[in-house]
């Protein structure tokens, strides 16, 4: 009782000093004031911002306490040491307070305790507040918003602003007036209250300093110059059509926002359709519906965008209108092959974007049966990413054009029979554009100059057709329906999987040429040895047993640990971390560009380092027999694993042994390192006893941090075997161990440590990492999906979920909802404290108040920074000074993220890619790639799974199997499907135009000629020698030199040369003999799994298997 007054003292005096610090900030700033600022560099189409944000459903870009945009700087305007942070958007239709808004479906995790909290190792006087990752503080607005530089007096007490107001009306007006003349008008959203105006306000004071300068008046008479003649432009230039608004001026954007007239938010496409888009903000408790390409106004996946909200009875209503006509057509022209080949083409795309990843998207909530809360239209692009890149195709005609052309070309054979002459061509005309159609199918197509393309692709297009490109947008004018754009390089053929991992790595931004010659620069000479001066100012720990567990093929080792026993029966235990930093310095060449890359990126056939080799696998590494520098965090830890002190510094060491997590393992196991090498001053024996240690205490660790709450979910990683040519053999699921769970227990206990000593001492700069709550629609949807299976899951807290996970006593539905619980959580963020209440630090599945990333320097430039944070409060006393101010910090922060989200997708990507070339070889070796599935998901027409042995998540639809009828019970959510006896691969190889599933089929007709001959030579040599026995008929098989060989060790490909029955379940067959598969949710179903290489990225595709034809 006493410690909780306690808190709730501390957190009482916390409010009081954010409060006077808020009010002597509006004090000081009762009028915002231009003069010295820096202009705006504020780009739309062709943006050379140095920031951006990646969009994903999984990253909301606001702060609900703050109205911070992940701590953004100058509303993303690229400008340095300007006041940072984007609005969290708009108010809502409803007077309810926002910030303050209680939300019991995520629990309130204040009674989560600081992970070793009450420990005497844990009091650097940081206290988690109560409900530190909930919502359900009750302090005011104000108290929320006091870090936010400058206050919200600027604004409203500027005696201009009334005048820039009125003018940023007049603009919106006339904007909305072009919109109805160029019929895309729609009325905008009623007016209503705005209970949470703050958030708006404060990002329209910070836009309007970010546009300031000396030339913010010919900025503003610039734009608005612009502006004027785009909406003049329809009347002017009848014959050039405005198919979009304009833009409005930027430096309308902040009294709009200031006036709640419009939100800002990130824009994400709809993967499956892309005229639906939707807006994401935090403040609002549901996305912005943008319907159609008008409304969502030239705006790209990912871009922050401005939008003002519309009414959504009319959008809705429009747009069920035109899909009524849209069905009208379609049933009135039913025999139009045309009509039904365009409709083809679209599940045809549909399959090919669920086939383009390793899991399955999650749908998006508008769906015809409901309605969407918001609906609104873009009005401004506040920034795009820069140096965007798309990997695609280029064609000569557009695809539509090019369709037609096919169209009349049949009609014609059709009309003159085969026999009927080709018409006579004249020379071919050379178009002024060519088109870039990118892999990304929510990104439209770009208009390319031709002197840019090949200089034989006017006359020689088809040859072009299966060869990659790598193009960008420059602009995108109001009279075009698609972007113009450069065309920057030729990468190579589709399929080839150089070309196709450089296509990955330009999709996902990052650089795939070496490190420049100003970067190199800075590296330090080899062979380097340590200064002597370090040895003056370093704690020296040369002669304790230090040591490495990293995997097997690591180079960049940036962690190392030690144990040594104390004679009061205490422990000290070690984590050494590289000291990157102390070769990185502060705005050198080689900082700009590892802040710039921001991460390595770990793709399945190598790395793609943030630094050069020369320091991240040479000097830095800290390999075994090396003197290097660190930085190190020591913790005195009781035999329980409690933690009663610690020591943070600079230090210098020399490890001892490199273990893989294999080797660490067996000694964990009680087996001797009979194989690894160890300095000659110290002994494998003594690295296994202190191996057997560090377990102990980490176990007991592991279990506090379970008590405490945190969320342990099996990540499904794939593990591949390379040959000479780094082409895959063989996959498998990668397993955790109790090696593993050592190191990540021990790393996890270092970043916590550092995390609140930053915390306290640089409460305004420090870069700490937070992972927000659930989305609460995914939340409840993944609690009746849970309901369905029979299992109720406790969501209050990550705590209950983990309970409620280490409660169900089947493999496969944990399973299934471990799958599922991936796509209700989000992903975590970095930021900078002093741009978010305390409140909203907390890490939802570590579950802890301060979290950060320290341990990793060499792979993630975050790192590197709270190593400059750690030693500046180690050097600064008890009030210490960081050189960069929360601005730069917090760009910084949203950099990392944006990369860190990157990197995630190109190593899946780069996982599919490798993926979809073993199937595709398994299939030429052996045939049709048969595997046992789960059923995860039953739909009315399709059914998902998840296949363990590629760890994939694939949908099955009912059009793509040969069947008489199915039925779908929306009450018991199953699914009967009435089979014909044809075979899969056959009937569909008939039934479409699919050149690989053709491919599929004459393999798998060759290889069950194959296997018919082997089959038959076999019985004859049983039949002489009078052997009847099976088991020989299997060994004979599979030593088959061209089905298997003998020393093969793959084994995926053993298993598909092994030709299993598949085994299936659900089957009956009625009294009138039709023949029904029932498939329910964790049901086993056998499935075809192919991988289409001729698409990029290339495609896998999963088929259900027909019981009942007998597999050839």
């Amino acid at each position: 009782m006493a410690e909780q007054i306690a808190i709730q003292n501390q957190i009482e005096a916390l409010q009081q000093q954010q409060q006077a610090l808020y009010q002597q900030q509006l004090a000081s700033n009762q009028v915002l004031s231009l003069q010295g600022l820096a202009g705006n560099r504020h780009r739309r189409v062709q943006s050379t911002a140095p920031m951006g944000l990646g969009g994903t459903s999984n990253l909301p870009p606001f702060s609900a306490a703050m109205g911070q945009f992940n701590g953004m700087s100058g509303l993303g305007l690229g400008l340095d040491n300007q006041p940072g942070g984007l609005p969290r958007g708009h108010g809502r239709r409803h007077s309810v307070n926002v910030v303050n808004k209680s939300n019991t479906a995520h629990g309130n995790l204040g009674s989560v305790s600081f992970p070793y909290s009450g420990q005497d190792g844990f009091d650097d006087g940081f206290t988690p507040p109560p409900g530190f990752g909930g919502h359900s503080r009750t302090t005011s607005r104000v108290d929320s918003s006091w870090r936010i530089n400058g206050g919200v007096g600027g604004i409203q007490a500027n005696s201009g602003f009334a005048a820039e107001l009125a003018q940023a009306q007049a603009q919106l007006q006339s904007l909305q007036q072009f919109r109805a003349a160029a019929g895309g008008h729609h009325h905008k959203m009623p007016s209503f209250a705005f209970p949470n105006m703050l958030p708006n306000m404060m990002a329209a004071n910070l836009m309007g300093m970010g546009l300031g300068g000396v030339s913010l008046l010919q900025q503003q008479q610039q734009q608005q110059q612009q502006f004027q003649t785009q909406l003049q432009q329809q009347s002017t230039q009848p014959q050039r059509k405005s198919l979009f608004a304009p833009y409005l001026p930027q430096a309308s954007l902040p009294p709009l926002l200031a006036a709640g007239k419009l939100v800002v938010g990130i824009l994400r496409v709809n993967k499956r359709n892309r005229s639906d888009a939707y807006v994401a903000t935090e403040v609002l408790d549901a996305d912005i519906y943008i319907c159609g390409s008008k409304d969502r106004n030239r705006a790209l996946e990912g871009d922050i965008v401005a939008v003002e909200l519309l009414d959504v009875d009319e959008v809705w209503g429009t747009k069920k209108e035109k899909e009524e006509k849209k069905r009208k057509k379609e049933e009135n022209s039913a025999y139009d092959k045309t009509n039904v080949g365009r409709k083809d083409d679209k599940k045809k795309d549909d399959v090919e974007v669920e086939g383009q990843g390793l899991m399955l998207f999650e749908d998006e909530e508008v769906t015809d049966e409901v309605k969407p809360q918001y609906a609104g239209h873009v009005v401004a692009v506040v920034e795009r990413m820069p140096g965007q890149l798309f990997s695609g195709t280029l064609g000569l005609l557009r695809p539509s054009s090019a369709a037609t052309k096919e169209k009349q070309e049949a009609e014609r054979r059709e009309r003159e029979g085969d026999r009927g002459e080709e018409p006579k061509r004249g020379p071919v005309e050379r178009p002024k554009i060519v088109w870039f159609k990118p892999t990304d199918k929510r990104v439209p197509l770009i208009a390319i100059p031709t002197e840019q393309a090949p200089a034989d692709f006017v006359e020689n297009s088809e040859a072009y057709a299966n060869r990659l490109f790598v193009a960008c947008i420059k602009r995108h004018p109001i009279s075009s329906l698609h972007p113009f754009g450069t065309l920057v390089e030729e990468l190579g053929p589709i399929g080839d999987v150089e070309v196709e991992t450089s296509a990955l790595l330009k999709d996902c931004n990052f650089p795939t040429e070496e490190f420049s010659d100003s970067v190199l620069k800075c590296l330090p000479p080899t062979p380097w040895s340590i200064p002597e001066r370090e040895h003056d100012v370093r704690r020296d720990l040369r002669e304790e047993r230090i040591f490495t567990i990293d995997p097997s093929d690591a180079k960049d080792m940036d962690d190392a640990l030690s144990i040594k026993a104390n004679d009061d029966g205490t422990y000290d235990v070690g984590v050494h971390v590289a000291d990157v930093s102390y070769f990185v310095k502060p705005n050198t060449a080689l900082d700009r560009d590892a802040r710039k890359r921001a991460t390595t990126v770990y793709l399945v056939q190598r790395a793609v380092p943030m630094l050069p080799p020369t320091l991240g696998e040479e000097v830095c590494s800290l390999a075994p027999g090396a003197e290097r520098l660190a930085f190190s965090a020591i913790f005195t830890m009781s035999k329980e694993g409690k933690v009663l002190n610690k020591w943070f510094g600079k230090t210098i060491v020399k490890s001892a042994a490199k273990l893989s997590y294999t080797e660490a393992q067996k000694a964990i196991d009680g087996h001797l390192l009979s194989d690894i090498v160890v300095s000659p001053e110290h002994s494998a024996s003594a690295i296994e006893h202190d191996l057997k240690v560090l377990h102990g205490l980490a176990q007991q660790l592991r279990t506090k941090r379970l008590q405490d709450g945190a969320l342990l979910l099996n990540s499904n990683r794939l593990k591949f075997t390379l040959d000479d040519n780094s082409l895959p053999v063989d996959c498998e699921q990668s397993e955790g161990n109790e090696a593993k769970e050592l190191v990540e227990e021990l790393m996890l206990l270092a970043n916590f440590a550092v995390a609140q000593r930053i915390a306290v001492h640089l409460p305004e700069q420090a870069l700490l990492r937070r992972h927000d709550t659930p989305i609460e629609r995914r939340l409840n949807a993944f609690s009746e999906r849970a309901k369905r299976l029979g299992i109720q899951v406790e969501t209050s807290s990550s705590g209950a979920l983990m309970r409620s996970f280490n409660a169900i006593t089947n493999p496969a539905a944990r399973m299934t909802l471990e799958l599922l619980s991936f796509k209700f959580t989000q992903r975590a963020k970095y930021f900078c404290a002093g741009m978010l209440d305390i409140a909203k630090y907390g890490h939802y599945a570590l579950s802890v108040p301060l979290y950060t990333h320290f341990t990793s320097p060499i792979r993630r430039y975050a790192d590197i920074l709270v190593h400059r944070q750690l030693e500046s409060v180690l050097q600064g006393g008890p009030d210490p000074k960081f050189t960069m101010d929360r601005d730069a910090v917090a760009k910084i922060a949203q950099q990392c993220n944006i990369k860190r989200d990157s990197a995630r997708l190109a190593q899946e990507q780069s996982t599919h890619l490798y993926l979809c070339i073993l199937i595709s070889d398994l299939t030429h070796r052996y045939g049709p790639v048969i595997r046992q599935a789960k059923v995860v998901n039953v739909l009315d027409a399709a059914f998902d799974v998840y296949v363990p042995e590629f760890g994939i998540e694939k949908r099955v639809h009912v059009d793509q199997m040969p069947i008489d009828n199915h039925v779908y019970d929306e009450h018991s959510h199953t699914l009967q499907i009435y089979w014909s006896g044809k075979d899969v691969i056959s009937w569909l190889a008939e039934n479409s135009d699919d050149e690989h599933l053709k491919k599929v089929k004459q393999n798998a007709e060759a290889h069950a000629t194959k296997m018919e001959v082997a089959s038959r030579s076999v019985h004859d040599e049983k039949a002489l020698f009078d052997e009847d026995d099976a088991e020989d008929d299997e060994i004979v098989l599979g030593r088959d030199s061209e089905l298997v060989k003998e020393t093969e060790t793959s084994k995926q490909r053993l298993l598909s040369a092994s030709k299993v029955q598949p085994v299936f379940e659900g089957l009956k067959t009625t009294a009138t003999g039709h023949r029904i598969q029932e498939i329910q949710e964790l049901m086993t179903v056998p499935v075809i799994v192919t991988a289409d290489l001729t698409k990029s990225p290339p495609v896998i595709k999963v088929y259900s298997v027909n019981p009942y034809t007998e597999q050839k």
